[in-house]
């Protein structure tokens, strides 16, 4: 993939060289067709052991139509594959381990015996978005696994210069075990790891995995390591090459003999071939539109009369708005509401949410840590799950922590996946109520988001 960009054949790749050994030993220990998986950009080793083809890994490089992860829109390594369970990833740093705790979320409360296995490198940890999955997932004993494979380096920033202390050890903080291992050592890996979806799976909540590893190329292609790290200190690191230290031991323990191995290495080497053969020679994308609504709205017969006045009882606004709440939930078993407050017995700020938790239990009106990127990013992992959320931010003046999760992630995954994926998720947001609230109670938002293609933006009036 390196000699592929070096030879100009494509314009960007991202290695995954030394961290093979963290990534194929927690690939083995899933199950894709009930767990979930939602991986990250140097994640490569980790796709091949779980099932994704050399081929379909080549088209994302060489951003062809038939690329299965984008349909070539994305950059390489933006993973993902339904058939799996792969769930797509973007550029945005951390913002997956919200969506993986909406997975698992979803999971729980439907009774499904998966387990979410969400990763990161080291650098993410310091995000925000985290430290809120962190809490979340160990509030509700979620069957996740964060898996922080710590090379060292946030490109060129030394650990000692963006991790305080141990990532490990801050589970002690989430009420949840943290783990230290081995990177290179893929059996070491895929013990804990087991062990750790074992746990999960058998309700006992979330674990932290930080594995010790190290990259052996640059960040990317684009990346100059020569100018933060020396070639001594590579060199070094490379005398612990996962592949190498998995090789000792098949060798030492008469595991492997040496025609197996040249007949493996004979058989990659086809494989990587064919796979670069067909994937450059593949169709290019043609058409760079489609697939930015899920369900596009067509416009109808322009309106030239006044609408009726619609039948009914009239009540106002926050009547109305709860009635259909409960409407909702009664009618689809698969739709939840959450934020915070929203839970009985308070049932939200303006009382929209009074009754759903009654009515429909703690697992479908529930309330959620004062996160808003948490409470945005909770909900599209449900709805990628099979649910029907329904997240509130409590005043429309806060939605802005959530800006990533909303513009940067629900708005592009159905286009950024050529359609595979969808994010039926509704975030309701109260404005205005006529409360005097000043300056941060008071702001009109909606305009802005009227301009983010994927998104659409309903103000509901006359209701009834």
């Amino acid at each position: 993939m390196w000699a592929l960009n070096r030879q100009g054949r494509v314009p960007f790749v991202v290695s995954v060289a030394g961290h093979e050994a963290c990534q194929v030993g927690a690939a083995f220990a899933l199950d894709p067709s009930r767990d979930w998986s939602l991986p990250y950009y140097r994640d490569i080793a980790f796709n091949i052991a779980l099932g994704v083809s050399p081929r379909d890994i080549f088209l994302g490089v060489f951003s062809k139509a038939a690329d299965p992860a984008s349909g070539g829109r994305q950059m390489p390594n933006h993973w993902s594959e339904p058939d799996l369970n792969i769930f797509t990833a973007s550029s945005v740093i951390a913002t997956q381990f919200p969506h993986a705790c909406g997975i698992a979320h979803e999971l729980k409360s439907t009774g499904q015996n998966g387990v979410v296995a969400v990763m990161s490198g080291e650098g993410a940890t310091s995000e925000g978005d985290w430290h809120e999955a962190m809490n979340f997932a160990a509030i509700h004993k979620l069957p996740i696994v964060f898996l922080i494979e710590n090379n060292l380096y946030a490109i060129s920033v030394p650990v000692e210069q963006e991790v305080a202390g141990s990532v490990a050890a801050r589970a002690n903080g989430y009420g949840m075990p943290g783990i230290e291992v081995d990177g290179n050592d893929v059996l070491q890996v895929y013990g804990v790891f087991s062990a750790a979806v074992d746990r999960a799976r058998a309700g006992q909540g979330p674990t932290l995995i930080e594995a010790k590893t190290y990259r052996y190329y640059a960040h990317t292609s684009d990346d100059d390591d020569k100018l933060y790290r020396s070639a001594e200190e590579v060199e070094l690191w490379r005398r612990k090459d996962p592949i190498g230290v998995l090789h000792q031991y098949l060798v030492e323990s008469r595991l492997l003999d040496e025609a197996t191995e040249q007949r493996i290495d004979a058989e990659v080497t086809d494989i990587i071939a064919a796979a670069v053969k067909e994937a450059e020679t593949a169709e290019d994308p043609q058409d760079a539109l489609s697939h930015v609504y899920a369900k596009p709205i067509v416009p109808s017969s322009p309106v030239t009369e006044p609408e009726p006045v619609p039948p009914g009882e009239e009540v106002n606004l926050i009547t109305a708005v709860n009635r259909s709440l409960h409407e909702i939930l009664g009618a689809y078993p698969n739709a939840s509401t959450f934020g915070e407050d929203v839970a009985d017995p308070k049932g939200g700020v303006f009382k929209a949410t009074v009754g759903l938790t009654e009515a429909y239990g703690d697992a479908r009106s529930f309330n959620a840590p004062l996160a808003e990127s948490l409470i945005v990013g909770v909900g599209i992992g449900k709805a990628a799950a099979g649910g029907r959320p329904i997240a509130e931010i409590q005043f429309a003046d806060f939605i802005h922590p959530a800006f990533d999760q909303i513009v940067s992630e629900a708005a592009r995954i159905s286009y950024r996946t050529n359609g595979r994926w969808a994010c039926p998720l509704v975030i309701r947001v109260p404005y205005g109520g006529g409360i005097h609230g000043a300056l941060y109670h008071s702001q009109s938002i909606e305009a802005f988001y009227t301009h983010v293609p994927g998104l659409k933006v309903v103000v509901p009036s006359t209701p009834a």
